[in-house]
């Protein structure tokens, strides 16, 4: 991904090769979303938003109690399938989505060994009461959720499912969690200035790893001034080294690139780490 975006901005010349022209539309691929959808017995309705091709409405049934509304976005399905890594196969793809979505009515059993606490984007006023949500702030515009990772998705938590255990008990698992999948953490030297990391076998917790000291041990060993933290995708990680020639213009224009693309974007704001804090920097 690096290798593909640093091209265009001059720091590297070779490209990954994307479809010049996809076999579906967008809107093609949300129907074909929305029809496997309407196949499964939770599903009460499935509404095609006419503004948006990306878009779909959905209303499932949950187990005698209040129904549950949603949106699905295919944006990022069809940004993997065909303009960014051409990795996935469709079928699996489309089965993968509508299961991340019936998850949420499916409640899997919480286990400890598969909670993690993550970053993702902070959505201010978001629809979830401040009595049930477990999102912490972080920094700028990014905040801390506890996730349950299934065999579809990283599904969010709300203290509705943690029964009787605490949510100190929750973030004490969660830390040893990350610990332990660091251990298949890759690192990528994108140049002497830039390393990007990722999680190969589970990216979409790549993000997770900010919040470790062992993570800061490694930046601090290649980086022993300092670095610029750019959290541009929910599956890598980047850091510039902060001694680098317009470090924050090439972090600038990377983050620019990722949003103006869309899939999976996260954050527009750079980041450092003072006093052992993540805070946003100001540009």
């Amino acid at each position: 991904m690096f290798k593909t975006l640093l091209s265009k901005i001059g720091l590297r010349s070779e490209a990954q090769p994307i479809s010049a022209k996809p076999p579906e539309t967008l809107a093609q691929l949300r129907d074909a979303v929305a029809a496997r959808l309407r196949s499964e017995p939770e599903v009460q309705e499935v509404a095609i938003d006419p503004g948006n091709p990306a878009v779909l409405r959905v209303r499932l049934a949950n187990s005698g109690s209040e129904a549950v509304t949603g949106t699905i976005d295919v944006t990022n399905v069809y940004g993997r399938l065909y303009t960014l890594r051409n990795d996935l196969d469709r079928e699996a793809a489309i089965e993968n989505l509508v299961q991340s979505v019936l998850v949420t009515v499916r409640r899997p059993e919480l286990d400890l060994q598969h909670v993690f606490a993550n970053i993702r984007f902070r959505q201010p006023g978001n629809e979830q009461d401040a009595a049930t949500s477990l999102a912490k702030e972080l920094a700028g515009d990014v905040a801390i959720v506890l996730q349950l990772d299934t065999p579809q998705s990283l599904v969010g938590l709300s203290r509705a499912d943690l029964g009787e255990r605490s949510v100190a008990e929750i973030r004490q698992a969660a830390q040893g969690n990350i610990l332990r999948e660091m251990s298949k953490l890759q690192e990528e030297r994108v140049n002497d200035h830039m390393i990007a990391y990722r999680i190969d076998d589970n990216p979409p917790l790549t993000p997770a790893i900010v919040m470790t000291d062992e993570f800061w041990a490694m930046v601090d060993k290649n980086f022993p001034d300092g670095a610029f933290l750019i959290l541009r995708q929910r599956d890598e990680v980047a850091v510039i080294d902060r001694k680098a020639p317009s470090a924050l213009t090439t972090a600038r224009q990377l983050i620019d690139m990722a949003k103006h693309r869309g899939v999976d974007f996260l954050s527009d704001r750079i980041f450092e780490r003072r006093d052992g804090r993540l805070v946003a920097v100001t540009e």
